[in-house]
């Protein structure tokens, strides 16, 4: 198993544990300790006000709970982030001849995309 493999199973097992975690929070503490939580975690949280009182607004704040909540979007988020955090180290240590690395290549190219 490659490096990034291990990265990325990792990452993707962590994912039902941080979004039982979200869940926690928001009921326990609220939306914004959420998203400080999805910050802490090295990414971006769901966009949604925390103070506009519109119906727009309400909608999706409940549908940033909802992300929070679901373990499939911490997964392709965690999954993301492996593979940039990757390809950095890679980069900086000189270890990626050109503008991606070989494992990251056969990574992409087994999941089909080019």
């Amino acid at each position: 198993m490659s490096m990034l493999e291990d990265q990325l199973g990792e990452a993707k097992s962590s994912a039902k544990k941080h979004a039982e975690a979200s869940a926690e929070i928001i009921s326990s503490q609220g939306l914004a300790d959420a998203l400080d939580y999805c910050r802490g975690q090295g990414l971006e949280p769901p966009q949604c006000s925390l103070t506009a009182a519109s119906q727009n607004a309400e909608a999706l704040r409940s549908k940033a709970k909802r992300m929070l909540s679901d373990a499939k979007w911490w997964e392709r988020r965690l999954e993301r982030k492996a593979v940039q955090d990757f390809e950095m180290r890679q980069r900086q240590s000189g270890e990626a001849k050109g503008p991606i690395s070989d494992e990251a290549f056969q990574y992409y190219k087994d999941k089909g995309r080019r």
